[in-house]
């Protein structure tokens, strides 16, 4: 299991990255939902979790996460938690 101090490095340099574009985390879930090719969409209570270090998303939903942002997995710290139940 992650440790919550990894979850909460992730969400504060998510909640940076998703800053640095300007988005809300409704616009932010908006444009990571499109990368996304899972059962649900994205939400903005779902990403306000992920920032506040509360929840960590599972591989897909993170893959989507990078490819929305434009980032590897190492621009936010979870090359290590990859795999990793969550």
């Amino acid at each position: 299991m992650m440790a919550d101090a990894d979850r909460v490095e992730f969400g504060n340099r998510l909640a940076k990255l998703v800053a640095d574009k300007h988005w809300t985390e409704a616009e932010f879930a908006r444009e990571a939902s499109k990368r996304f090719r899972g059962a649900h969409d994205f939400r903005r209570c779902e990403i306000s979790l992920y920032m506040r270090g509360i929840q960590f998303p599972n591989p897909p939903r993170l893959k989507a996460i990078c490819e929305t942002l434009g980032v590897d997995e190492k621009a936010l710290g979870t090359e290590v938690h990859v795999g990793v139940k969550h």
